[in-house]
């Protein structure tokens, strides 16, 4: 739990030294580690010897990525006054697609395939499915659907690009302004929140 955290915080000091000395967009971020992902999903659809682990190393850095820079993204494109709903209507999409594509998607494929490994006929209650055939369609359909994400993602960088290229910390700095302060009978400067 503590790793998951400490990397975390990495990505997000990561992506700000980026976004603040380069004007590397936070969206083209997220599509660089969508697309690592897709090259890991690969790697375990077409059963690379030896690439099993790593491939799960990958896709969990990769998901460990996401949620940081899908935060940062919500909150600075959109502000802070909606975040909570923003954030929670986003990470609604995570479970509603793990689960359309892990049971609706990769269930069906796998029994498929059990079924077609056993001519038809499951040799025990369970089917059971041997070999790389078993999760090559699904994995590349997972893939697919990553790679249309970082499709999304690009279009989301193309629309934002004058945005982030700008100072987009500029609604949040403190402008000096002068007010009048009745009740000390004079001028006085103090900073205000725009």
């Amino acid at each position: 739990m503590n790793g998951s955290r400490s990397f975390e915080g990495t990505v997000k000091v990561l992506s700000e030294i980026l976004l603040t000395r380069y004007s590397f967009p936070r969206p083209l971020a997220l599509t660089v580690v969508l697309l690592i992902s897709c090259v890991a999903h690969f790697l375990i659809a077409f059963g690379v010897p030896q690439s099993l682990y790593a491939s799960s190393v990958i896709l969990g850095i990769c998901l460990g990525a996401q949620w940081p820079l899908l935060q940062s993204i919500v909150s600075e494109l959109f502000g802070l006054k909606y975040y909570s709903t923003l954030f929670n209507f986003g990470s609604a999409a995570s479970p509603v697609g793990i689960y359309v594509l892990n049971v609706c998607v990769v269930g069906h494929m796998y029994d498929a395939e059990a079924a077609r490994q056993h001519s038809g006929m499951a040799v025990t209650r369970e089917k059971i499915c041997l070999g790389v055939a078993c999760f090559k369609c699904a994995f590349l359909i997972i893939t697919a659907t990553t790679f249309a994400g970082a499709l999304l993602s690009l279009i989301l960088v193309w629309r934002t690009w004058g945005f982030y290229k700008g100072d987009i910390y500029a609604r949040f700095k403190g402008v000096r302004t002068t007010a009048v302060d009745e009740s000390n009978g004079g001028t006085e400067t103090m900073n205000k929140m725009e």
